[in-house]
């Protein structure tokens, strides 16, 4: 009786399918072949086995390594860790870049202010040394007028100088009035009365 050979049909496309179906196409090749005892293989069966591991050794060898694919993956993972982690860092910069700007610009307006009030207080001073200078033309004015009238005294002679002359002859009119304080305004009096002591004869 003749050995009825197994079929050869259309190899699947997928390695693991290729694989299963290619084992299972040579084992019931090698029951034929022990059934059959001293009968020659057929040449096409032998050519059809060969052909089909030939087939899938190489879609095993065009199949991508997965050590390395692992090994990719693994990578991908470090540097989208490192990505996220940058990201991170630089939206916390981002934020503290925001504060400091803020409190920057809360600075600046302080010391707007600041310069405002500092020009203010100037303003302020400079009139204060205006008057202060004011006064104190009007003190040297009226201290000299006050010296003019003591030398006309002492120079003139005791008999005909009398203090109202002196007041009407030396003293000079103010171009604006002067405001005198009470201790300038005391002190005046105070040269007015030896200015008197010095007229008066019986002294």
């Amino acid at each position: 009786m003749a050995t009825t050979w197994p079929q050869v049909a259309a190899w699947p496309n997928d390695p693991r399918e290729h694989a299963a179906y290619l084992s299972d196409y040579l084992r019931k090749a090698l029951v034929c072949i022990d059934s059959a005892g001293d009968q020659p293989v057929p040449k096409p069966l032998v050519k059809t086995m060969i052909a089909a591991m030939s087939v899938l050794i190489s879609k095993f060898q065009n199949t991508p390594d997965l050590t390395a694919v692992v090994q990719a993956i693994t990578t991908l993972q470090s540097d989208l860790k490192t990505t996220a982690e940058t990201v991170q860092s630089t939206a916390i910069k981002v934020q503290q870049n925001t504060i400091t700007q803020q409190h920057m610009a809360t600075l600046s307006q302080e010391t707007n202010q600041a310069v405002k009030e500092a020009a203010e207080i100037r303003r302020t001073t400079t009139g204060l040394l205006q008057e202060t200078n004011d006064i104190a033309k009007a003190i040297n004015d009226t201290t000299k007028t006050t010296n003019d009238m003591v030398k006309v005294v002492q120079c003139a002679p005791p008999s005909k100088a009398s203090y109202a002359s002196v007041l009407s002859s030396n003293a000079a009119p103010l171009s604006r009035p002067i405001t005198i304080s009470t201790q300038t305004s005391s002190f005046i009096q105070a040269q007015r009365e030896i200015i008197v002591k010095i007229t008066d004869t019986s002294t």
